[in-house]
């Protein structure tokens, strides 16, 4: 069985509804914050996937490489969201 683009983006379009879900249902700030990496994570599939798909036209690196920037990108808001709610407890 051969994943195709659609399953992909279905994928990638799920974890991003979940964290957008989980985001904005939220209202501690910790909880909400949880669902920005799952957001984070459906556009870094989305890009390793399309890149893949579209291996004629471009290099596959390159969606690979933009959905490791993502992975970093989010492994930063969850640092700064640890951080500021470490901040909240300590008051």
């Amino acid at each position: 069985m051969s994943v195709g683009a659609v399953q992909v983006l279905f994928v990638a379009s799920a974890l991003f509804c979940t964290g957008a879900f989980a985001l904005a249902w939220r209202r501690e700030a910790g909880a909400a914050l949880a669902g920005l990496p799952l957001m984070l994570g459906g556009v870094a599939l989305a890009f390793a996937g399309i890149s893949r798909f579209a291996s004629g036209r471009l290099d596959p690196a390159a969606g690979q490489g933009l959905a490791v920037v993502v992975a970093v990108a989010a492994l930063c808001w969850v640092v700064l969201g640890l951080s500021l709610i470490g901040r909240e407890g300590s008051r």
